[in-house]
């Protein structure tokens, strides 16, 4: 039986650079003509850290450290404006585009399968089939077109607005919008247990609205085992402190002998080394691995690069060839936390 394997990809654009100090991102959003837009939402990828223009058509958005993510300015009507790097300039002149018109004419497909049920599908792969991801609701479901490609084995599926979830278990309200989704079949199927591989990319804004104190407690719970509480165990090499345990097979290793991290003043490159006796047989890079978390929690990461950038974050680079299966695997969008996260308490 083939191992499945899921990617999730919460953001699009990684900036990865030298780690400065902290100064304010300044700016101020216009039309091709020249008229100041108010009210233009301005946010950092990823994270709860956002703004809006004023009747000036200008922001200031303040944070105390710098992060390694995209800013994203955008309006209804217009095309975004993705900085890769917002701390390039001291003052950002924006000029938006009007967007062109985008709708187009929606047929309906015999793909064999009820729109129902291939919304369940991709909620258990956009949301997750756990807790975390059953309460998580969608509040602009019409907005998603969704469609079962028979020849390749696969749903698709795309928006024309931002997806809203109400994520109720952490206290989030996310905008995410989708660049790309797909899950892939191991045959013509639509059943949750045939599902191979998926994956989901786009951009995001974490809108904090937590009413009630287990919400955050259960934030704690979320990060810790997480993907990213590894990459921060793995880039300062404290695995003898936290509950993460590296396995080739079913042998406990050293993940020095399997991982060279180097700080680039502030910023760690990771070099995976390759094993002679791990990974499949390809001509393509390839490094397979299991790990263990809490004595209990089993998951597997495959490497299919030989390099990646981890920030003091645990936002890295390459997540496309990272690929988690196991309990890592299964934590999708009702498992993700803002990149500025911070756990109240080790755990």
């Amino acid at each position: 039986m083939k191992n499945k394997i899921t990617i999730s990809v919460s953001i699009l654009l990684y900036l990865f650079s030298m780690q400065l100090l902290a100064q304010n991102i300044i700016g101020k959003v216009t039309t091709a003509s020249g008229t100041t837009l108010p009210g233009v939402s301005v946010y950092l990828d990823g994270t709860t850290l956002g703004t809006s223009t004023n009747d000036a058509g200008e922001f200031s958005l303040i944070s105390t450290t710098k992060f390694n993510t995209s800013l994203i300015i955008r309006f209804m009507g217009y095309e975004d404006v993705i900085l890769s790097n917002p701390y390039e300039k001291p003052f950002w002149n924006i000029v938006l585009q009007v967007k062109e018109n985008e709708i187009e004419p929606v047929f309906i497909i015999d793909d064999g399968f009820t729109r129902k049920q291939k919304m369940q599908l991709f909620k258990e792969q956009f949301l997750g089939s756990n807790k975390e991801g059953k309460a998580c609701r969608i509040l602009n479901e019409d907005a998603l077109i969704l469609e079962f490609d028979k020849k390749n084995n696969r749903l698709l599926a795309k928006s024309y607005e931002p997806i809203q979830i109400q994520n109720d278990y952490l206290g989030y309200l996310v905008e995410f919008d989708l660049y790309d989704f797909y899950v892939l079949m191991n045959k013509k199927s639509i059943k949750s247990a045939d599902v191979y591989q998926s994956m989901f990319l786009g951009t995001s804004q974490f809108i904090d609205n937590a009413k009630h104190e287990y919400q955050k407690i259960n934030r704690d719970k979320a990060y810790f085992g997480s993907s990213m509480e590894l990459f921060k165990t793995l880039i300062h090499n404290s695995w003898e402190t936290k509950k993460f345990l590296l396995y080739e097979g079913k042998f406990a290793v050293n993940p020095t002998n399997y991982f060279k991290i180097t700080n680039e003043e502030g910023l760690f490159k990771v070099e995976v080394k390759e094993q002679n006796n791990i990974g499949l047989k390809s001509k393509k890079f390839n490094v397979f691995l299991n790990l263990l978390y809490n004595k209990k929690r089993q998951s597997q990461i495959q490497f299919g690069t030989k390099e990646f950038f981890v920030d003091e974050f645990g936002n890295t680079s390459h997540r496309d060839q990272i690929i988690f299966g196991g309990d890592i695997g299964t934590q999708k969008l009702g498992n993700l936390l803002p990149l500025n996260y911070q756990p109240l308490k080790s755990e």
